[in-house]
Formats: C-alpha cells, sequence, structure tokens
C-alpha cells in the first residue's frame, strides 16, 4: 500500500486542494481588464471578476508565503478596492472637469 512517504509527489491536505483551486479559478477568469474595454462584460461584471482576480492572486501569494488567507474576507476587500476608479479614470475625470470649467478653446 502506497503512503505519504513512499510517494511524496501525493500531497493529501486541504492546502493544496484550496491552492489548485485558487489556480482554476484564476485561469478561467482570464482578463477582466480586456473584457470589459472590449464591452463583453458590463461594469458589474468588471468589478466582480476583477475582485476575485485580486483576491485569488492576493490568497496564492499568502499560500506562498506559508500563511493561510481567508479568502471571503479577501474577496471583500478587493470589490472595495477594485470598485474605486484608477489613477487613469480620476486623471481623465479631473481633465474633463477643467476642460469643461477653464475651456478647452484657450
Amino acid at each position: 500500500m502506497d503512503t505519504e512517504e513512499e510517494r511524496p509527489d501525493i500531497v493529501d491536505n486541504g492546502t493544496q486542494a484550496e491552492v489548485n483551486a485558487l489556480r482554476n479559478l484564476l485561469s478561467q477568469l482570464g482578463d477582466p481588464d480586456a473584457a470589459h474595454e472590449a464591452g463583453v462584460i458590463d461594469d458589474d461584471s468588471y468589478i466582480e471578476q476583477k475582485a476575485k482576480k485580486m483576491a485569488y492572486t492576493a490568497a496564492l501569494a499568502a499560500y506562498d508565503r506559508g500563511e493561510t488567507p481567508d479568502v471571503p474576507a479577501l474577496l471583500g476587500q478587493m470589490r472595495e478596492q477594485a470598485s474605486k476608479p484608477t489613477q487613469t479614470e480620476q486623471n481623465t475625470a479631473n481633465i474633463d472637469y477643467l476642460l469643461m470649467t477653464v475651456g478647452g478653446d484657450q
């Protein structure tokens, strides 16, 4: 009968299963930025997919450091972060506002 000592290539624990599941989910997400820019997904779907991608990536990094992350809590934090405008979006809005108030023809 095979034991873990005889077959070290087989890891039988919940942590490895979680890591494998996260990698699988991450690979299924693709590129939310490209999908949103192409108009394939709406804003709400974009925020959810981007949050999942950031949460799963952060969780995998935590597992690599030997930590056990709280994936649902990470997902909540990343949803909040993903819903905030990016620096580029803020800059564009600021420029648009300045052009609107000051005028772009001067």
